[in-house]
């Protein structure tokens, strides 16, 4: 019995020790696949540190520079307040001076002409608080329900804005039965311009980069207003650079560049009924805020007029309308402004004519009889255009305007198109747009 009891003891004793020697082996392993782990993750962090720092450094640059533009920024407007706008940087020029290596006598001599300026600043500052105070005055009138429109909290407006502009004309004509047709189109315009508006008043230029290369013959101007209850829009055009074809039956003509030339001038007025809740200028000038979304009606009037001339033939529109339409702003989360108008118009006077280059004998001109023709007598036959229902002219307008923080961006587009005349004798339908992206700050 007791070397049974000795043989089971020594097994037990064996079964611990094992035991034991299992148990610290496999907390050896598991603390050295945690310092393992615990390793990896310290140089994944190391190196993702290393990562950040490298990209934050730009970041934390431009964010200085944000930070000093946005300090400058809250100086001028707290100094234009107090009705110091232009002794704003006193301050920052004497701490330049302060901080510079030149001598004490230099340093006074600088603060010494510095005090005549401020003095005479001082004058011109007091003038310009009052007429700021004036602006201020009908800048914040409120003529409209404050719940649907507002005005921008800041006196200033910088815009940089990218245009480009095209237009084309197209005629049917019907002569002994026979449909001849003719679609011609101007080159495109683009010009680069930046508008700067102070309290609603604004000044802009632009400059047309081809125009100064040589490469555009075409003359373009523009001038937009646009308010809460009316608005216009006056474009002048001179283009010498159509071209196109010309469809006589089965044959086809090209027509070139400088064969057509054509001076046009359009304009378009509108009313906008519901003045109060609709702003059109929120979309297309951004003097304005949209709060919620709101439409109106509106009536107005338009003009277009134009003269053509070809190789034989001069074409002289004058086309005056009238009607009424409807336009509406859709506001999508407090910073995204859509904006569709539409305002088509009827033809209530026209004077329309051509005027055709004959010989004496009654033919027409050709480029084929020209030299033949030289000799004789040449006389021009004026044919009037007939009315012809409808005569119609039609302007489109639509908008995106993003807005964020004290900044904005987006695009506007204006379609304007015309018919007149007759089939019989002569059909005129002409398309005008401008398409205008941009990008602005308010301060």
């Amino acid at each position: 019995m007791g070397n049974i009891y000795n043989t089971s003891s020594v097994r037990l004793l064996r079964a611990l020790l094992l035991a034991t020697v299992l148990l610290f082996a496999t907390q050896n392993t598991i603390l050295a696949q945690q310092n393992d782990t615990i390793v990896a993750q310290q140089k994944e962090t190391h190196v993702d540190k290393k990562k950040q720092k490298k990209q934050k450094k730009p970041h934390s640059k431009f964010r200085r520079w944000l930070m000093r533009t946005d300090s400058l920024r809250l100086q001028l407007r707290s100094s234009a307040d107090r009705g110091q706008m232009l002794q704003w940087s006193d301050s920052l020029i004497i701490a330049e001076i302060n901080k510079s290596k030149m001598s004490e006598k230099k340093k006074q001599r600088y603060i010494k002409h510095l005090t005549k300026i401020q003095k005479r600043l001082a004058k011109y500052d007091h003038k310009l608080f009052w007429g700021d105070s004036l602006l201020a005055a009908n800048y914040h009138k409120a003529k409209y329900d404050t719940a649907y429109i507002g005005r921008p909290d800041a006196r200033w407006t910088i815009k940089f804005r990218g245009n480009l502009s095209g237009a084309d004309v197209r005629t049917t004509t019907v002569t002994d039965g026979v449909e001849n047709r003719s679609r011609v189109t101007a080159d495109c315009r683009g010009t680069l311009s930046m508008a700067v508006a102070y309290r609603g008043l604004g000044l802009g230029v632009a400059v047309n980069p081809a125009k100064f290369a040589g490469k555009c013959k075409d003359f373009e101007y523009n001038l937009n207003s646009y308010s809460n209850r009316y608005g216009f829009d006056v474009v002048f055009l001179s283009s010498k650079t159509y071209h196109g074809y010309k469809q006589a039956g089965t044959q086809r003509i090209d027509i070139h560049k400088g064969q057509i030339s054509q001076n046009a001038l359009n304009l378009n007025f509108y009313y906008a009924f519901n003045y109060r809740r609709f702003s059109f200028p929120a979309a297309f000038s951004q003097s304005y805020i949209q709060k919620r979304s709101a439409g109106s009606w509106m009536i107005g009037a338009s003009f277009d007029g134009s003269k053509t001339k070809l190789s034989d033939m001069t074409i002289r529109l004058n086309e005056f309308a009238v009607g009424a339409g409807y336009a509406y702003n859709l506001v999508l989360s407090r910073r995204l402004l859509l904006h569709l108008s539409a305002l088509p118009t009827l033809t209530i006077y026209s004077h329309d004519y051509t005027k055709n280059r004959t010989t004496a004998e009654g033919t027409e001109e050709t480029e084929g009889k020209e030299k033949a023709d030289e000799g004789k007598e040449m006389k021009s036959v004026r044919h009037n255009m007939e009315y012809h229902f409808p005569s119609a002219i039609i302007t489109g307008r639509a908008a995106a305007v993003y807005s964020w923080r004290n900044k904005f961006a987006g695009a506007t587009a204006v379609y304007n198109y015309s018919v007149a005349g007759d089939e019989d004798h002569l059909q005129v339908r002409r398309n005008k747009w401008r398409v205008r992206m941009f990008f602005g700050f308010r301060f």
